[in-house]
């Protein structure tokens, strides 16, 4: 099983790119969110290769029902010294960590993860080594609805 990581990067001149991570092993997650904690790195997209693509039936990605997206909807950061993790598919509405009262909130063009949603990275990557496992929403968490 592997799952692959895609995330932007600003650059401290204002322009911003790209780096992806295909994981396949608990080793890849622990390397993975060494980067994501690197300055600059912003939330992660994680598709996991081993869950059912669904048709875009609403055009997110082309002509309408002519490509298939994935059936979840993941993003993982490392920001101030915390992890935070966002999930949803078709079985979860979308949540967050449930996590350290007094860790911040991170706020991003694409994912914005409220107060008290940090957990120590090394439970985000225990996290993430749960769903590289089992493609499922990690069970090593606890959750709550976004």
């Amino acid at each position: 099983m592997s799952f692959t990581a895609v995330w932007p990067i600003d650059d401290p001149g204002g322009g911003e790119t790209a780096d992806e991570m295909t994981v396949d092993t608990p080793e890849d997650v622990d390397a993975l969110l060494r980067r994501l904690a690197e300055p600059g790195a912003g939330p992660a997209v994680v598709e996991h290769g081993d869950r059912p693509l669904l048709d875009d039936t609403e055009g997110l990605l082309g002509a309408p029902g002519r490509t298939k997206i994935p059936d979840h909807d993941v993003a993982a950061a490392v920001h101030g010294g915390f992890g935070y993790l966002t999930y949803a598919d078709p079985e979860h509405d979308y949540s967050t960590l449930d996590g350290e009262p007094g860790s911040p909130e991170h706020r991003s063009e694409h994912v914005d993860h409220p107060a008290g949603s940090g957990v120590p990275v090394e439970v985000l990557g225990a996290a993430l080594k749960d769903f590289l496992a089992t493609a499922a929403r990690p069970t090593c968490v606890r959750w709550r609805e976004a």
